[in-house]
């Protein structure tokens, strides 16, 4: 047998016990720069190259052992904490539902939400199981893409309280709530490609975020613009470019959302800031939902007003005011583990992030931080007036087939980043 032919036999033993077949041609590169700096040694030592080939073969040691290793190295592995908050998440959102569901006698409620969970939890194992790298190559495409159809949807969208919704029939789609999801999946690609080409530059980056940043505006739909600027961010800071560059851009977004208040916000919206801050000096106006939030909070006694009580004095407690209608029925004591466990939550996400060694992946979570745990924390904020009240959807808990499919699939990419994050491919031995 060649030495040649000795090399190939013992890297197909190695990569035998290797289940995960994405990881064999990185593992056979490297394996094979290996022997080759091994063997030129032995031969500069003095030795014949069959040999020389032999040394080497046996320094590697016995091929199953070593294969068996690299097996337990690059296997994927699955992040069962956040899989268990997640699921925990879930059932409360649907025996909330449910209460609410038989208080206001609302058939639709709970069918609706397990269509959203079915159809999510679909979506999300599609997405475990898929390579997230591949979006990179289309971070481009994706980003603008994204902003056509939402210039299409503020232009020629169906208007639905008060927000213009992408009309494809009898299915109107909240592209706009939508879109921060999809420009940070883009942006976090268009990022990466650029701190690997050491390309980063604060006229580029502000380049990319002024287009959608400027349409949200003109959409009237706050929340979706503070997701997307806080998103930005976290990219922008993710990215580790040099702290100039960091610093210049925040003080340009400052001063871009500075500008588009100043210019496009309307009365309403700014009577929100002034408002919430002091609601007893409008009791029945502006701050009429805040006083009642609040109200419905201390109403609740230490256990809560009980299963399916009513709330007569909030709007929409399936979505924006779940979080009040859940204190209000279960007690503080719930709400405040309910709290608890997303900050268990997020610090799981940061400690997936510290895990995660490819660039882009890394961005990807720095992203999906901000677009899962601003609604998440906002929506349990407002309801006691730490922040203004807007129109926001408690993830996994709040109402809402299209939200909750889009909560799944960002569950579903952040699993994906750390189940794949011992299988990225290997760097080529120097």
């Amino acid at each position: 047998m060649s030495e040649n032919k000795r090399i190939a036999h013992y890297i197909k033993e190695v990569c035998g016990q290797i289940k995960n077949k994405e990881v064999h041609p990185a593992i056979t590169l490297e394996l094979e720069n290996h022997f080759a700096e091994k063997i030129e040694d032995y031969r500069e030592a003095g030795y014949r190259e069959d040999e020389a080939t032999r040394i080497a073969i046996a320094e590697m040691g016995d091929p199953v052992d070593v294969g068996r290793h690299l097996h337990q190295a690059h296997k994927p592995r699955m992040e069962w904490g956040i899989v268990s908050i997640v699921g925990t998440l879930i059932a409360i959102g649907l025996v909330t539902l449910y209460s609410l569901h038989i208080a206001q006698d609302s058939k639709n409620l709970i069918e609706r939400q397990l269509f959203g969970i079915v159809i999510g939890t679909v979506v999300l194992v599609a997405i475990l199981f898929w390579d997230y790298s591949k979006l990179k190559l289309f971070s481009e495409a994706l980003y603008f893409n994204t902003l056509i159809i939402l210039l299409y949807t503020l232009l020629e969208g169906k208007p639905m309280n008060g927000i213009q919704y992408l009309d494809i029939g009898s299915f109107p789609i909240d592209f706009i709530g939508i879109s921060p999801f999809l420009f940070t999946v883009a942006l976090a690609g268009i990022f990466s490609k650029w701190k690997e080409n050491n390309r980063y530059s604060i006229v580029k980056a502000f380049a990319y975020f002024l287009p959608p940043c400027l349409l949200l505006a003109f959409g009237e739909y706050e929340f979706a613009v503070l997701l997307y600027v806080g998103g930005f961010i976290a990219l922008v800071i993710a990215a580790k470019p040099t702290k100039p560059v960091v610093l210049g851009f925040l003080a340009m977004v400052i001063a871009c959302v500075g500008g588009m208040v100043y210019l496009f916000a309307k009365p309403y919206q700014l009577d929100r800031l002034i408002y919430y801050l002091n609601p007893y000096l409008d009791p029945d106006g502006n701050g009429y939902i805040i006083i009642q939030s609040l109200k419905a909070v201390e109403s609740a006694s230490l256990w809560g007003q009980g299963f399916g009580a009513s709330l007569d004095t909030l709007p929409a407690l399936e979505s924006d005011f779940i979080f009040a209608y859940m204190v209000y029925i279960f007690g503080p004591i719930v709400g405040m583990a309910f709290f608890i466990l997303g900050v268990v939550l997020m610090l799981r996400f940061l400690h997936a992030i510290k895990r995660v060694k490819d660039v882009y992946g890394s961005l990807l979570l720095s992203g999906m931080i901000v677009l899962f745990f601003t609604p998440f924390f906002w929506s349990i904020f407002m309801t006691v007036g730490l922040v203004p009240p807007i129109s926001v959807n408690l993830p996994f808990v709040g109402f809402g087939t299209v939200h909750t499919v889009l909560q799944m699939a960002l569950m579903g990419l952040v699993l994906n980043i750390y189940r794949r994050k011992d299988i990225q491919p290997l760097t080529k031995a120097s």
